[in-house]
């Protein structure tokens, strides 16, 4: 009987509570509801605007080339509307994709360059090519977008923090860009208050009116864009509602920007170039705007661009001797391949057509067939005390006098001139005899120059006796002043960053120093002997987070005794550091050589980081054992104020000085950074 209790006081403990809680928390019987049934007929959409364009080509030529040997992140159909576009324009188009020969010989012949979205930097090799191309004429399309960062490799597809946290690819664009004084930010664009569906998905309404590449343009939509910061043109800006999560407070972002006197287009989005985005808003007329711009670049050529000055066939003439050298055979041969590369017929005659270009060669002791274009260049051949106006006088040699470059001997020189008069173009080429001649030829093939002078449309390349007048030439050109071998490396392999200061650095010295330029994430860690010979050493790490490879960079400067300048936001730690956000300077010893030119109490403020990375803070108490002087502070507005961010060392009996900056150099105003870096190398060359 007990044990039926038991039971029955068990079963309630159990089912009362449960009665309970059903009672108090479910009071009645769910009914479901009755949901209408969706009627997807009635569903409205807000689609993006189109609207109709009709494509009315400008009349173009030249050849342009695109860029796709830096591992750009880049389907092979994505610029497909621009090829088209381009083609339809007359222009030819070539894919370089770095598989044979050099970006500098791609441009030789080309009027135009597309860089999309490159993932590794450019050498400096490259980036001088680039800049004589445009200061040639020729012009550049640069484009990159958030959304296109470095590609991952195969072992990296099975890593998620690299999937998630992929590596920015502006560092690249940039390693190109900055020599035009643009810069990608490495942010991206967002309205919202008025978007496209997406805050990411930008419309501009802020456009250049004057312009052509945005004339009769209302409206262009980004897609997904860098904010650009240029000297030059802003043909698209942002307006209040349109801002970057970097540049906190700043509106009228650029968008789009024209830098080197018209001659180089930055866009800071890729898929207004793509399909279907360029169909747009305005973004179709904006596509044909941009090839019409691309369609309508005209070189300066000569002969260092050879043979792409020619425009139509050419007919080659041997002037020199009745019976044609055989020699001429073999040597048009090897011609035959650099013409048909450029598109260019050449065939050898033995009288030009009135109509052809001609490539005439000769030589010194024949000039009756090429007298008139000697005279027309300025130039004096005597030969055996005789000239070719029949003076005679004693004791002179066989010369070639030349306006502006002046007289050389005979013997070993090559001679070309370029005549464009008559509406065709004319290469001569003369030398001392028919072997010289057919050897400058082969010379001209490969565009090979070096050791020669060139003045206008008139080379000279001797090996002889430099006579009368050359060496005044040579002393009326501009000399730059060799203060000194400065080496600027730029660490820009961090972890996380968006670049350095390595083209202000150079833009400011090269007048004064002779300077090169050396990048950690495409040169590797400088040896000792790649740093020998030079005066003073720039490292300058940007605003990029510190990372263990720069503790190797460090051991290797260590050995170096001589002026370095380290400057960056974390530019090579000291033990005990810690980090805090920086937005200005503060000068606080204005009677140190490097503050000449600020003011003691002076406060500059900073532009925004563009990667963000917080600046190391650093205590003056920590560094003993040579003289230190702090120079520069955080300034009021920063976190840390007061604390020491521009640090200098002397021991002048060994002769050593050294300054560590705790700041991105390119945050300086432009004119803070001039008088900074002049100041910093003058004194690092004092000892």
């Amino acid at each position: 009987m007990k044990s039926y209790k038991v039971l029955w006081v068990l079963l309630a403990l159990i089912i009362l509570p449960t009665l309970g809680r059903l009672v108090w928390f479910y009071r009645g019987w769910y009914s479901v509801p009755q949901v209408p049934e969706i009627n997807d007929t009635q569903i409205i959409l807000p689609l993006p605007p189109y609207k109709p364009f009709v494509d009315e080509p400008t009349d173009g030529d030249g050849l342009a080339v695109i860029d796709l040997s830096h591992n750009n992140n880049l389907e092979i159909d994505d610029l497909a509307p621009l090829r088209d576009r381009l083609t339809v324009r007359g222009v030819r188009v070539r894919t370089f994709d770095g598989s044979s020969g050099s970006l500098g010989m791609q441009l030789r012949g080309a009027t135009a360059l597309v860089v999309v979205a490159p993932a590794s930097p450019y050498s400096q090799e490259e980036r001088d090519a680039v800049m004589a191309f445009v200061e040639d004429g020729g012009r550049v399309l640069l484009a990159a977008d958030p959304t296109r960062p470095v590609p991952l490799s195969p072992e990296e597809l099975l890593d998620m923090p690299s999937i998630f946290f992929p590596t920015s690819a502006v560092p690249a664009i940039n390693s190109l860009a900055n020599a035009f004084g643009v810069i990608y930010f490495d942010d991206y664009l967002y309205n919202m208050v008025d978007n496209e569906g997406n805050y990411r998905n930008v419309k501009f309404t802020t456009l250049d009116e004057e312009h052509p590449l945005t004339q009769d343009l209302e409206e262009v939509i980004f897609f997904a864009a860098h904010s650009l910061r240029t000297k030059g043109l802003s043909l698209i800006t942002g307006d209040e509602n349109i801002l970057s999560p970097l540049r906190t407070g700043e509106t009228e972002l650029t968008a789009a920007a024209l830098a080197a006197d018209g001659q180089v287009l930055a866009l800071g989005d890729v898929s207004v170039l793509t399909p279907s985005y360029h169909v747009i808003a305005d973004n179709n007329r904006f596509l044909s705007n941009i090839s019409d711009w691309l369609a309508t670049a005209a070189r300066d050529w000569d002969l260092k661009d050879f043979p792409y000055l020619y425009a139509g066939p050419v007919d080659l003439v041997q002037t020199f001797g009745d019976l044609l050298d055989p020699r001429l055979i073999v040597t048009i041969d090897g011609l035959q391949a650099v013409f048909e590369q450029a598109e260019l017929s050449l065939t050898l005659q033995a009288e030009a057509d009135s109509d052809h270009d001609v490539l005439l060669l000769g030589t010194f002791s024949d000039l009756d067939l090429v007298e008139r274009y000697l005279t027309s260049a300025g130039i004096s051949v005597t030969l055996e005390g005789v000239d070719r106006g029949g003076q005679v006088g004693e004791n002179i040699e066989d010369t070639i006098t030349i306006e502006g470059l002046g007289t050389l001997d005979i013997k070993g020189t090559i001679l070309y001139v370029v005549d464009h008069s008559k509406g065709r173009v004319v290469i001569l080429v003369l030398a001392e005899d028919n072997e010289k001649t057919i050897q400058a030829v082969n010379r001209l093939g490969s565009v090979d120059f070096s050791g020669c002078v060139q003045d206008d449309d008139v080379m000279v390349c001797s090996t002889g006796e430099l006579l009368e007048g050359v060496e005044e030439k040579e002393r009326e050109q501009p000399v730059e002043e060799d203060g000194g071998r400065v080496f600027i490396l730029y660490d820009d392999d961090g972890p996380r960053g968006a670049r350095t200061a390595a083209a202000e650095f150079e833009t400011i010295l090269k007048n004064s120093y002779s300077v090169t330029i050396w990048s950690t994430s495409r040169d590797g860690i400088p040896s000792s002997q790649d740093l020998a010979g030079y005066d003073v050493i720039i490292v300058d790490s940007g605003d990029y987070a510190f990372d263990t490879q720069d503790t190797k960079t460090l051991a290797v400067l260590d050995e170096i005794e001589m002026g370095i300048l380290y400057v960056g936001a974390q530019s090579f730690p000291i033990s005990g550091t810690n980090t805090a956000d920086l937005n200005d300077v503060e000068v606080v010893n204005g009677s140190h050589p490097l503050a000449a030119g600020f003011e003691e109490g002076e406060v500059i403020s900073l532009t925004t980081s563009e990667s963000g990375v917080s600046a190391f803070v650093i205590d003056v108490d920590d560094l003993d054992g040579i003289t230190v002087s702090a120079v520069f502070a955080r300034g009021p507005n920063s976190l840390e104020a007061g604390a020491p961010v521009l640090i200098a060392f002397s021991d002048e009996r060994a002769g050593v000085r050294l300054i560590r900056g705790y700041f991105a150099f390119y945050r300086l105003p432009e004119a803070a950074q001039r008088t900074f870096a002049i100041n910093a190398v003058e004194w690092l060359l004092g000892p």
